[in-house]
């Protein structure tokens, strides 16, 4: 009975606060009001990492190739990082341009790019199959191995400076949680 009384008072001055059409509410004084899931239960707690890979791949460019240093920076440093499981050192080589397709607004592209370090698999061998040059922007067609008979080809988008743009490396998948 106590409980009741309890989530009613809760309630009732969650609903006395709300700012009714009346008022001005503006974003500067509006107020953020949460699930009551959320409310009680507090934020889930982040999907573990990912078990690390046995091995820190090898980043290699193929034959005929001309080879870009700036590229094969960023492709060791990104191995590292995914063999460390610990995104936080490649944000600094990312551009302040830098973009995830389908991207929340609320949600910063950075801090999405070091999460996925935590969770994608591992690969062997980091493959630089083609560097098309174009203005002040590289596009770089790299092939992920994870096996010999598994692998990926993935597209990276890099400035003048050899920072990442952009990258079809990951997709971000929406979930609904409770229904």
């Amino acid at each position: 009975m106590q409980t009741i009384n309890l989530l009613t008072f809760i309630f009732a001055a969650t609903v006395s606060i709300l700012p009714t059409a009346a008022s001005s509410a503006t974003p500067a004084n509006a107020l953020r009001i949460v699930d009551l899931r959320s409310f009680f239960h507090g934020d889930p707690p982040p999907p573990p990492k990912a078990p690390p890979p046995k091995q820190l791949a090898i980043i290699t460019t193929a034959t005929g190739v001309l080879p870009d240093a700036e590229i094969e920076a960023f492709m060791r440093a990104f191995a590292a990082a995914i063999y460390a499981r610990d995104g936080r050192p490649m944000l600094s080589r990312l551009s302040e341009k830098y973009v995830i397709n389908d991207l929340p607004t609320n949600k910063q592209a950075g801090e999405m790019f070091s999460q996925a370090i935590d969770r994608i698999p591992g690969a062997t061998t980091i493959v630089i199959k083609s560097v098309e040059r174009k203005n002040d922007m590289r596009t770089a067609q790299i092939e992920f191995r994870y096996t010999a008979d598994n692998f990926k080809v993935k597209t990276f988008r890099f400035d003048a400076a050899g920072k990442l743009l952009w990258s079809d490396l990951f997709v971000l998948l929406r979930q609904q949680h409770g229904a």
